[in-house]
């Protein structure tokens, strides 16, 4: 087993403390938007690698599924197999679905922090022609 990856308790307990930080709702300042977007870089970053251990966890639960089921498994047809299998895995899944989807969220967040800043500069720069 690899030793650098997290345990399904610590990705939930980081995901729930990033899901906070993916509902704030960010204001027009750009000051704000620029130290806002250099901790979404770090979440980031970070939702990544709780993507990778999530996977992880779930592979290895497959696997062993897999192996502890496989007569059950054979003897279902090829769909109902693997919603068999994908129900095997639920707490997995969910952890790697919510670890996406922050990851996601907080690409949209930079994205939109890059817009707001953006604007913020063309504005100074008719403000300051004006």
């Amino acid at each position: 087993m690899l030793t650098n990856v997290a345990s399904k308790s610590d990705i939930k307990k980081e995901l729930e403390k990033y899901q906070f930080h993916a509902e704030i709702h960010l204001s027009e300042n750009p000051e704000e938007v620029i130290l806002w977007a250099n901790e979404a870089l770090v979440y980031l970053g970070r939702t990544a690698k709780l993507i990778a251990d999530a996977q992880y966890h779930r592979d290895r639960k497959m696997r062993s599924e897999l192996t502890e089921q496989l007569k059950l498994i054979t003897s279902f047809a090829p769909s109902t197999a693997n919603k068999f299998v994908d129900s095997l895995m639920e707490e997995e899944s969910y952890l790697l679905k919510w670890a996406e989807r922050l990851n996601a969220a907080f690409a949209r967040q930079i994205d939109f922090a890059r817009t707001i800043i953006s604007k913020a500069k063309e504005e100074l720069k008719y403000t300051n022609n004006g």
